[in-house]
This record gives structure tokens, C-alpha cells and sequence, in this order.
């Protein structure tokens, strides 16, 4: 039996911006969510699922699900808990794909503050090394 590739569901761009504003609500971040926010926010959900020529740049959905991760991260959109709404999506995106993380004892936020502490120019790269951290089972061709 053929087992169906299933589409990627991304997550939107404005349920990245629910997730901050959830956050908000619990007082877990400080500050209300701004229209630079949300633009910012735009442009890095449209840049993780764009085709660029032709090709994707992120192919695996493991890998799509890490790139919310680090580029929530990395490009900063919100002036206050950028990591703990990356985490959240990231979760989140796994959860909606049917992804599991194998954390084995990796903590989300010690991930979340490596991420932020890399000085990697390809985010490709770091992207990589964290997929195959918390996937390790993917088979690379």
C-alpha cells in the first residue's frame, strides 16, 4: 500500500500574529502587536513557502516547520517574545502536519536561545543542523 504524500499545511501569517497576541492576552509578553509587526510578519511566512524560479527552498515539511522557527527568531518582527511565539508556531505547525520532534531532552527554549546566538550567514545551514537534530529518522538523498 502506497502511503499519499500529504500537502504541507502552512501556517498563516496571521495565526502567527494570534499566537503573539494570545501571548499578550496571558501576559507573557508586553507589548501589543504593531503594524510593522504584521507586515514583518507577512513577509516572513510568504518567504518560507515561496518558490523561487521554480523551486522551493524548503522542501521537507520538517524543515518548513524549522524555518518558523528560526526566522521568527532571527528577523524579529515583535518587540517582545519573539522566541516563546516562535516556539509556539513551530509547535504548532507540527502539530497541524502531523510532525513529531524527537526533543530528547532538547529543551525548545535553549533551542530558541542557540538560534538567536548563531552569527550563521546561511540560515539554510542552521536550518539544516536543526532538522536533523530534532528529526533525526528523515533519510537525506
Amino acid at each position: 500500500m502506497t502511503q499519499e504524500k500529504r500537502t504541507f499545511q502552512q501556517v498563516t501569517s496571521s495565526a502567527v500574529c494570534q499566537t503573539y497576541v494570545s501571548l499578550l492576552a496571558n501576559n507573557f509578553v508586553s507589548f501589543p502587536i504593531t503594524q510593522n509587526s504584521i507586515e514583518k510578519v507577512d513577509t516572513l511566512v510568504s518567504n518560507i513557502n515561496a518558490e523561487y524560479f521554480g523551486n522551493k527552498l524548503y522542501i521537507k515539511p520538517e524543515e518548513k516547520a524549522v524555518s518558523y522557527l528560526y526566522f521568527i527568531i532571527k528577523d524579529h518582527p515583535f518587540t517582545d517574545g519573539n522566541k516563546r511565539t516562535a516556539v509556539l508556531a513551530f509547535l504548532v505547525v507540527c502539530n497541524i502536519n502531523n510532525l513529531r520532534p524527537q526533543l530528547n531532552g532538547i529543551s525548545l527554549d535553549a533551542l530558541a536561545v542557540y538560534i538567536e546566538k548563531t552569527h550563521e550567514p546561511d540560515p539554510r545551514k542552521v536550518i539544516e543542523a536543526v532538522t536533523d537534530l530534532l528529526f533525526p529518522v528523515i533519510i537525506k538523498k
